[in-house]
């Protein structure tokens, strides 16, 4: 299988040790041959992005040898141990709005559900690096 050693620690696993709630948004690339190579499953409590490693900013599809393919998971905010279900409901909407959205979303939803917990938020842009 093909994705981050499930014996390596990510670092959303070592901030859940230190007391944080733990998000993930955007470009996910570590593996999702199965789903315990997801995020939810390596220790982010929530998760809205893409499994593979490129897709189009817009139809949030991949077109892999002219086969086009939807990537695109959105959970709840509480989603650990849960692989997130596609969402077709962003379709036509520009990936760095939606998770920009998401992030603010995520927040506020921390800011009320657990005031006195710190949240780390890992959000890598799908933008061109």
């Amino acid at each position: 299988p093909y994705g981050l050693p499930l014996d390596e620690t990510t670092i959303a696993e070592v901030m859940k040790d230190a007391g944080y709630r733990t998000t993930a948004i955007g470009k996910w690339h570590l593996g999702f041959c199965s789903e315990n190579y997801t995020p939810t499953f390596r220790g982010f409590d929530s998760y809205q992005g893409y499994l593979i490693g490129s897709e189009d900013y817009f139809k949030h599809t991949l077109d892999w040898h002219h086969v086009e393919g939807y990537d695109f998971r959105n959970s709840s905010f509480e989603a650990k141990d849960i692989l997130p279900p596609t969402a077709k409901g962003f379709i036509g909407t520009y990936s760095a709005y939606i998770f920009t959205q998401r992030a603010i979303d995520v927040a506020t939803h921390h800011a009320a559900a657990y005031p006195t917990t710190p949240l780390f938020t890992y959000l890598p842009f799908q933008s061109v690096h």
